[in-house]
């Protein structure tokens, strides 16, 4: 028994210390409990004003952890996405020539109750948790918000990550939905691959397109 237990926490080692050193899914959890500070409210307040819905501010915390406060930077109720209460966010990093390029993807549910809208008051801030890489490579860590075809980034941070995250996988259609092409034996093209996954503005509107101009060819 002891054995089975030892060996089975030498797989968990190894596959935590994979998902360290390789790009990785983004994991980021909704905290539904968070309560916005006075110092956190100044922060925003100091922050140069802009138009844009939400604003993004990334922290390091105590709990290993980075934290990811989204404001509603508007005058009115707004609903942002989730999926599982994932945010749609990404982390980016820049690589040695200064160069901001993804170090996480995203995949989608094929479950339709994974889906929902988390509402934000007028200038009220939630929180995100996202995870904390390491690695020996020191460099800035940014996260980018994806939210109705429109994009946002935080501020930068310094972080340390494994630079074969900032390798390009050369390909994606493991994951969903891009694996209902797979599956059909007609392969998304990668750089549609690439819009999807690292959730570009229309990313999925041009997958919808490309499926049903395959769905149309096929029958």
């Amino acid at each position: 028994m002891k054995l089975k237990i030892g060996i089975l926490i030498i797989l968990l080692c190894q596959i935590a210390k994979a998902q360290q050193s390789e790009m990785s899914v983004n994991q980021n959890q909704y905290n539904s409990d968070f309560v916005a500070n006075s110092e956190l409210k100044e922060q925003f307040d100091t922050k140069i004003k802009s138009k844009k819905e939400f604003e993004l501010i990334a922290l390091p915390n105590t709990d290993g952890k980075i934290s990811v406060f989204i404001k509603n930077n508007s005058s009115d109720t707004i609903s942002i996405s989730h999926q599982d209460f994932k945010i749609y966010i990404l982390q980016e990093a820049m690589d040695e020539n200064g160069i901001w390029k993804p170090i996480e993807y995203w995949e989608s549910s094929d479950c339709g109750n994974s889906f929902g809208k988390i509402k934000i008051e007028p200038n009220g801030i939630i929180e995100t948790k996202s995870t904390k890489y390491n690695g020996n490579f020191k460099t800035k860590i940014r996260f980018k918000l994806s939210e109705n075809n429109k994009v946002y980034y935080s501020n930068s941070i310094i972080g340390n990550i494994n630079p074969n995250k900032l390798i390009l996988p050369t390909d994606f259609s493991f994951t969903w939905p891009l694996a209902i092409m797979e599956n059909l034996g007609n392969k998304t093209p990668m750089e549609l691959q690439k819009k999807v996954v690292f959730l570009e503005p229309n990313g999925m509107e041009a997958f919808n397109e490309f499926f049903e101009k395959s769905m149309s060819k096929k029958n």
